[in-house]
């Protein structure tokens, strides 16, 4: 998919599932590097000129699909958002010292966008889906109806 992306001149942004290597990328990311982003309940502190936030967001460059041959692997961006853990009691076992503080939602992209523009707008999206999801989850699973007016609907 991300090779006929890039033939087709598109750009890609891809959700990554947090495994070894993605927590290795993370691991490797300089506390320096991470930017509070305006999320949720974040509150704008006028005197520092920044948001107050449980969320951060930093980048690195990765190559992906190195398991495959050498014609898939793909070096882009991983961008990634931590939010702040609510139940610590949730830490994944093995875990406990790189992610015992922070949740990690990981993003591969070549999106041509700065960092504060493009993890907002891939959050965007994924919200938008979500939405979907749940409406074929829901009402949508039954269409078409056999009736005209619940189709109108």
């Amino acid at each position: 998919m991300v090779d006929a992306c890039r033939k087709a001149g598109a750009h890609f942004s891809l959700a990554v599932a947090v495994k070894k290597t993605i927590r290795e990328a993370i691991a490797a990311i300089d506390e320096s590097a991470w930017t509070p982003i305006k999320y949720a309940a974040a509150v704008w502190d006028a005197a520092e000129k920044r948001w107050i936030s449980d969320a951060e967001i930093a980048e690195v460059p990765f190559t992906a699909f190195t398991s495959k041959k050498k014609a898939f692997h793909t070096t882009a961006r991983l961008i990634v958002r931590r939010v702040k853990r609510l139940n610590p009691k949730s830490v994944p076992e093995g875990q406990a010292e790189l992610f015992g503080v922070w949740r990690h939602h990981v993003i591969f992209t070549d999106s041509p966008f700065v960092l504060a523009q493009a993890e907002p707008m891939h959050r965007e999206h994924a919200q938008v889906e979500q939405v979907f999801a749940d409406l074929e989850d829901s009402a949508l699973a039954h269409l078409p109806s056999g009736k005209f007016t619940a189709n109108a609907a």
